[in-house]
């Protein structure tokens, strides 16, 4: 809820481990806070309990502390406050503190760092389940609940990019309305007026968009606010409405059953929601006084990146390194012993024989290995290591 909350939420997956009165009971966050978590739960406590519990940070740190029960949802979910000791909540800060300057991109890349073995299969099997990339979802053949709003059949889904590249281009090519006279319009005197204070355009249709790696797909009216960010409109209980905030790592549905759905992008409309990958660069903040969590907005500097796949230039493994040396912008995470940097500025296209069409993403290392983080394309989502008889080519700035 847009103002309602003291700190910003993460749609994280971690292993958790709660620590019930009934015993040991471990499942995985839904998304994360200084103050809480959610998580599905089995064996849901009564509201108001307390009990220790251990979380498992993706480079393998253990944080442990003391959760109550705080809401019990529909589905096995609930929601827990924490406490952590002075120790422990230094090292949960100084986490999400990453999570925040990092986004969706780092999110992903933490699960292929952190998944057990090379096997480049499974990596890609970890990433598909993440919050970012290109996935595909079959519902044919399932029976939706009486109260599902999916749309049947095949859908695919489209990062939407980390500072709402796909929420621009969808008010670009589509009609948008004052709030006045848009599914605010019924809504109480108080709220209609908080809705044009904060709320600049309303979009006429509905999207579909997949909030976290274990939401339904659900349709949302999308809203462009004042300040420069993004929502949707949020039906409450006895017909009122409210504003509920987008993150940037939401994914949204463009096709069902091969046919394009509104908002109807197109090939290089896609190839421009790819290129917004990174929404913060680590140096906007010093590294010797981080501020502290606030609530998670879009970069208002930043500046679309847009590539140009036409212009390309094979380039050497020399080449490609000699470039990576050079960039300016460069960020890089360490899990255990293994170092991964990306070079989002670095664009390239890999083109596999066994592959059936190009892959294309920007330059990354683990450890001495070059690879590319694939953000379109047959592969995508995936980080793949380039190969002897890969042929690369540069990708060149509009």
């Amino acid at each position: 809820m847009i103002s309602g909350r003291r700190f910003p939420r993460f749609p994280l997956n971690l292993r958790l481990r709660l620590q019930l009165a009934t015993g040991e009971l471990e499942t995985t966050t839904d998304d994360v806070s200084l103050a809480g978590f959610s998580a599905p739960a089995a064996e849901l406590p009564e509201v108001g309990t307390s009990f220790g519990f251990v979380l498992h940070l993706p480079d393998g740190t253990l944080v442990n502390g003391t959760a109550c029960a705080m809401r019990l949802g529909a589905g096995g979910s609930a929601g827990f406050s924490c406490e952590f000791a002075p120790d422990q909540l230094a090292t949960w800060q100084a986490f999400l503190e990453q999570e925040q300057s990092s986004g969706g991109v780092w999110r992903m890349i933490g699960r292929y760092a952190t998944s057990s073995g090379e096997d480049q299969e499974a990596a890609r099997s970890v990433l598909e389940k993440g919050p970012l990339g290109i996935l595909f979802r079959r519902l044919g053949g399932e029976k939706p609940a009486p109260e599902a709003t999916e749309p049947p059949g095949v859908m695919r889904l489209h990062m939407v990019g980390e500072n709402g590249e796909a929420w621009r281009i969808a008010f670009e090519k589509h009609p948008s309305e004052a709030p006045e006279v848009s599914a605010f319009a019924g809504a109480t005197p108080n709220v209609l007026e908080f809705a044009r204070r904060t709320v600049l355009r309303v979009l006429t249709q509905d999207v579909f968009i997949k909030r976290s790696p274990r939401a339904v797909v659900e349709p949302v009216r999308l809203v462009e606010l004042t300040r420069g960010g993004f929502g949707t409109v949020a039906p409450q209980p006895g017909g009122k409405v409210s504003l509920l905030g987008l993150h940037g790592s939401e994914l949204i549905v463009i096709e069902v059953d091969g046919k394009p759905v509104f908002p109807f992008f197109a090939p290089d409309e896609l190839d421009r929601i790819a290129c917004d990958t990174l929404r913060r660069e680590p140096d906007e903040r010093p590294a010797a006084a981080p501020a502290p969590l606030r609530e998670e907005r879009f970069s208002a500097s930043y500046e679309h990146k847009v590539v140009d796949s036409q212009r390309r230039v094979e380039c050497t493994p020399r080449q490609l390194s000699e470039a990576m040396d050079a960039s300016q912008r460069v960020q890089r995470r360490t899990y255990g012993t293994r170092t991964v940097r990306l070079f989002p500025d670095v664009w390239l296209e890999v083109v596999r024989p066994s592959w059936p069409g190009p892959a294309r993403g920007f330059a990354m290392e683990d450890g001495s290995a070059l690879c590319v983080f694939v953000m379109v394309g047959p592969h995508a989502p995936r980080v793949i290591r380039l190969e002897s008889d890969d042929a690369v080519f540069f990708i060149r700035e509009r």
